[in-house]
């Protein structure tokens, strides 16, 4: 049975990222670990004058943690959900980035599915500043992240944005192999480059790629002449009908680029799908 975490702040966006966990793994037997976090911040205490006080703000918000999650259970049993899916809810009281932590380092979670955005996210902000610290800081297990307003509809083709520059291992591989099965999807892998050719590494590591790909539908797309990796990655995810955009998360990737602090704000790259970001195994 595959083992999720879904973080939850009960936004819509949240409600939207459950839903469509719960479509992507249909017919598959699930166990979805749903997580609300709480905690107590020093600004949320200004004008309190007793320990009293504190005590009753404290149980209130954990009060309202745990009615918010029996709400979801009970909009997940109103969704007539597949009976091969099993729900465990947990409040719990903390930062998020340090429960996530301690949950997946405790037990074995196949992925983290998280939206972009939470019930404070702005429109023009890329990631929300949880999702950004979870992909930063979490390299236990892939994790999915769903934008804001995507419903889910059949992945026909995975997107794979890749320079071929290092080597890839199976562990790496395989959550998009076996998406890829289970949707009986094509993986299309993209190679962005700045002059032509492959050198004699990037060959070696475009075939080995292949044998991992060999038992499922796969090609190879080349772009080239754009100014940037952002520009190159929307336009063919745009071209070719990309459902599920996928990447290695290792040092110097895309992915770490893009989640640096001094670019998070101003990042102009907007994914329109769900895209997979899949720790480098080190």
């Amino acid at each position: 049975m595959k083992q999720i975490l879904i973080p939850t702040d009960f936004s819509a966006n949240a409600w939207n990222t459950i839903l469509y966990a719960m479509e992507l793994y249909k017919n598959i037997p699930c166990e979805f670990h749903i997580l609300n976090t709480y905690e107590v911040k020093p600004v949320q205490l200004i004008g309190t004058v007793s320990s009293q006080r504190v005590g009753h703000y404290y149980d209130a918000i954990k009060i309202e943690s745990g009615e918010g999650l029996e709400m979801i259970l009970d909009d997940i049993n109103n969704s007539g959900p597949d009976p091969k899916h099993v729900f465990k809810t947990y409040s719990k009281s903390g930062s998020l980035i340090e429960i996530v932590r301690e949950m997946t380092t405790d037990n074995h979670f196949d992925q983290i599915i998280i939206g972009t955005k939470g019930a404070t996210g702005a429109k023009e902000i890329f990631l929300g500043s949880n999702t950004h610290r979870i992909i930063k800081n979490i390299h236990s297990c892939p994790i999915l992240v769903v934008p804001d307003d995507v419903f889910f509809e059949d992945i026909s083709n995975i997107a794979f944005a890749t320079n071929f520059e290092r080597i890839y291992y199976r562990s790496e591989i395989t959550p998009i192999l076996e998406l890829a099965k289970y949707q009986d999807a094509s993986v299309r892998m993209i190679h962005v480059y700045d002059k032509p050719g492959l050198d004699i590494v990037q060959t070696y590591n475009s075939t080995s790629l292949e044998r991992y790909f060999k038992g499922v539908k796969h090609d190879f797309h080349v772009i080239h002449d754009f100014s940037n990796i952002e520009k190159a990655i929307e336009s063919f995810v745009e071209e070719l009908e990309i459902n599920v955009l996928a990447m290695i998360n290792y040092e110097h990737s895309f992915i770490e680029r893009i989640t640096r602090e001094a670019i998070i704000k101003k990042i102009t790259f907007r994914t329109t799908i769900p895209f997979l970001v899949i720790p480098a195994d080190n």
